[in-house]
């Protein structure tokens, strides 16, 4: 199974990212260029739009890799789009993810069904 999977579907305009496992940096970076340019193609989409993390089986990380999503997070921002909803597991998994959703647009959640729902009805607003 791949450490990470990106699906962007431009009819419901959703970005959907499954992480998985432990990674070292070279995965990080093979993930950053893949998710860099899969940002773009979204943000190049008509409307509101949203991305969907999925992290359930991502384990924590080391503290190297933590530390360069946090920067790839922050170099990417202005590719985010509306809202962003982040899917952790754990408590552990729950405070990686929350220092890389530290704006009004990301989230953290805990089940699917909660993120949709919070993704979702930005996107019924718009």
């Amino acid at each position: 199974m791949p450490k990470f999977e990106i699906i962007l579907d431009p009819h419901q305009r959703l970005l959907t990212v499954t992480l998985r496992g432990f990674w070292d940096a070279q995965t990080y970076r093979d993930y950053d260029a893949e998710v860099t340019a899969q940002l773009r193609r979204l943000s190049q989409l008509k409307a509101a739009k949203a991305c969907l993390v999925d992290a359930r089986e991502f384990a924590v990380q080391s503290k190297e890799v933590a530390d360069l999503m946090i920067e790839g997070v922050a170099k990417r921002l202005p590719l985010y789009p509306e809202r962003t909803a982040r899917i952790v597991s754990c408590a552990i998994s729950r405070s990686q993810a929350a220092r890389m959703a530290n704006t009004t647009d990301q989230r953290v959640f805990e089940s699917v069904d909660e993120a949709l729902d919070w993704l979702l009805d930005r996107r019924a607003a718009a």
